[in-house]
């Protein structure tokens, strides 16, 4: 009998979220088409080491599958930047649009000279912001120290909306609230509601800034040191969990939403007008070679 290959995947969601479910949904897949010569063992809750750290595994060949968030992945791949812009999605639908069309072809492409090999994108929610004092305009923003991931492009928004962004481990991000290092953060209705970010921060100002994509990658090195049945059913396996995922997402984060109104958070609509103003000069700024503004009109143009 053959030994079973045995791949690696770990991410940072909680088990039984959706990233965790998409990812044992294409270890399935590969079961299944490969007659169990093929599985995926999943990690979650980052008992393999944070985003930055199971992207250098993958890179460095200890660990064969990651869904980082894509902030920490232009660090390793600047030119997915794009996809930190804010406002960058008109909504939900339209970002979905986006990932299942030749954009998606267009990303591969983007990681591959990073020998990187992309085997689909999950959809990782809809950003609001959470605060101790309500938000109801941009000018309430005037000066708060809204944490931010360590992410240059998502510090540019934050800081042109006229916050203090001010990057903090989130691991540690309930405690900075709880003590006042910062006022406010951004987040999915998933995240605010499963680490109750609503006990510190009551005040949710629904504003979509941004909606968080995470690449499913692997290294190309070791894609191709797989048999070619394993390989065919990595790419149709992920882009298919991709698509599940991205739905259940939208899914469980509107669910979330009703959670945490009933948990006792304070939720308000944002007029979103005065934000996408500001956010021309983080587009002036960090989007200026012609590929990126081709990549960036294809964005604008699917319908």
């Amino acid at each position: 009998m053959a030994q079973t290959l045995t791949l690696k995947a770990g991410h940072s969601q909680n088990a039984g979220e959706p990233m965790d479910l998409g990812l044992k949904m294409m270890g399935e897949h590969l079961a299944k088409a490969t007659g169990g010569k093929a599985k995926i063992e999943v990690f979650a809750s980052m008992q393999l080491g944070g985003e930055v750290e199971m992207i250098k595994q993958v890179l460095t060949g200890t660990l064969d599958v990651t869904t980082p968030s894509n902030a920490p992945l232009t660090n390793f791949v600047p030119e997915l930047k794009l996809f930190d812009m804010p406002f960058l999605f008109r909504d939900e639908q339209h970002m979905l649009k986006v990932l299942r069309g030749p954009m998606l072809d267009e990303i591969n492409k983007i990681v591959a000279k990073r020998d990187i090999r992309l085997l689909g994108v999950y959809n990782v929610g809809v950003r609001h912001i959470m605060s101790k004092k309500p938000v109801n305009t941009m000018a309430d923003l005037q000066g708060l120290k809204i944490r931010t991931m360590q992410s240059k492009y998502h510090m540019s928004a934050f800081n042109a909306f006229g916050a203090n962004a001010t990057p903090v481990n989130y691991a540690e991000l309930y405690s900075s609230l709880q003590s006042g290092v910062v006022d406010g953060a951004e987040a999915a209705n998933t995240n605010y509601v499963e680490k109750k970010f609503f006990e510190v921060a009551p005040y949710w100002a629904q504003i979509g800034w941004t909606i968080l994509t995470a690449p499913i990658i692997m290294s190309e090195k070791r894609f191709k040191s797989l048999p070619v049945d394993v390989q065919t059913a990595l790419v149709e396996g992920g882009r298919k969990a991709a698509e599940w995922e991205q739905d259940e997402y939208a899914r469980v984060d509107r669910e979330r939403l009703e959670e945490l109104k009933k948990a006792g958070a304070k939720v308000t609509k944002v007029d979103p007008a005065p934000f996408m103003k500001a956010a021309e000069k983080v587009y002036a700024e960090h989007v200026t070679t012609d590929e990126e503004k081709r990549l960036l009109k294809m964005i604008q143009d699917t319908k």
